[in-house]
């Protein structure tokens, strides 16, 4: 079973790893140049991936 720890961690690290990717294809890609289709596959995998956060969060509140 994963505990809540490792969850967490995991859903921190899927959004680190999608804002590091949308970050590459901007950098690579500057003034909204490049695939849009893919441009917004990468801003909509971030915003999931803080959604999924949120979701977690809101179901597993931890104590102060």
């Amino acid at each position: 079973m994963i505990s809540q720890d490792q969850t967490l961690e995991a859903l921190e690290q899927a959004i680190e790893d999608a804002e590091a990717a949308k970050r590459a294809f901007v950098k690579e890609n500057p003034n909204g140049t490049g695939d849009k289709a893919e441009r917004i596959r990468l801003y909509n995998r971030v915003e999931a991936a803080r959604k999924s956060l949120r979701e977690y969060k809101r179901l597993n509140p931890q104590p102060l």
